[in-house]
């Protein structure tokens, strides 16, 4: 079994944004536990993957000029993981973490800069618990995942933009799997704390109704905006259209705190691959400094749906 990066690399490249005298600066370290991004020396991204964790996420999230959002771990769900993925799979639970649920074991680690992006590789090995710390998790594995992380910024619009795309194939530990889960079950992110106040949500322009808790809809991208008086913010999530279920469906909270997730509605319907299966979850998150009109994000969200093979 491949093991992440036991020493830090360090990769730095210069590409052109918006025109020739506009120029970007990513310093990527790839270590052990942690891969970081940042643009002119400010963190923009920090993504963690220990080995003593039951997942991967990215832990802080910041856009050029901004500051970080994400909350990792609060007391009240300490399974929140600021920015995570995850489900069930064969009634195997991935997202809580207790005694007896899932571990998305990392078992290969890359990282590159190239063409102006800044990207990060993993295998991933969705094991049960009493599997997670073989010496090869291939013959246990649940899902096969090749997942990979592609960071941009552009520095004229203050915008970060990260795509998560997750390739997945049934592992060797069963001929057939069913994709389950909650209704937030996905890609989901939790925010800082004085922020929680602040959330405002949006599916695609329109609010949802979150004066009993939540809401589960369909919609072509979500996003939530924070006008906070220092610091204001907006992040939006945009399923890819080639996803499974299409736009599928997002999961808002604002009370007792703010969440949104991008879902496939597993809730009501398995997802059902077999032996040789492949299939693909693809999203983008964007994130400003800024509280972001609903034509500039519906402009951003549909150049990427339309342009991303």
């Amino acid at each position: 079994m491949k093991k992440p990066f036991a020493l830090v690399a360090l990769l730095t490249f210069v590409a052109g944004v918006g025109s020739a005298q506009s120029t970007l600066r990513l310093e990527a370290g790839v270590a052990t536990n942690a891969w970081v991004v940042s643009h002119n020396g400010q963190p923009l991204l920090r993504y963690v993957f220990n080995q003593r964790q039951a997942k991967p996420y990215v832990a802080e999230f910041s856009a050029p000029g901004g500051r970080n959002i994400l909350r990792d771990s609060p007391s009240d769900h300490l399974h929140h993981h600021a920015l995570m993925y995850a489900i069930k799979v064969n009634g195997l639970n991935f997202w809580e973490e207790v005694s007896g649920n899932g571990v998305e074991r990392v078992v290969e680690t890359t990282a590159s800069m190239t063409g102006g992006e800044a990207t990060l590789r993993q295998t991933i090995h969705w094991v049960a618990p009493q599997d997670a710390f073989l010496a090869d998790t291939t013959p246990a594995a649940l899902l096969v995942e090749q997942r990979t992380l592609v960071l941009t910024v552009d520095a004229a619009a203050r915008e970060a933009a990260l795509e998560w795309k997750a390739e997945f194939e049934v592992g060797k530990k069963t001929n057939e799997v069913a994709l389950t889960g909650a209704t937030y079950h996905g890609l989901g992110m939790r925010y800082i704390q004085e922020f929680d106040a602040l959330a405002n949500h949006s599916y695609a322009g329109r609010k949802p109704d979150l004066v009993n808790r939540q809401e589960v809809s369909p919609a072509k991208w979500a996003a939530v905006s924070f006008a906070a008086t220092v610091q204001p913010a907006t992040i939006a999530l945009v399923p890819h259209p080639a996803n499974a279920r299409s736009d599928g469906q997002f999961f808002s909270m604002r009370s007792p705190f703010a969440y949104l997730s991008a879902t496939q509605g597993l809730d009501k319907e398995p997802l059902v691959y077999h032996s040789g299966d492949k299939f693909t979850v693809r999203y983008l998150v964007v994130l400003y400094p800024e509280v972001k009109s609903t034509e500039a994000l519906e402009a951003r969200a549909r150049r990427w749906r339309e342009a991303a093979p």
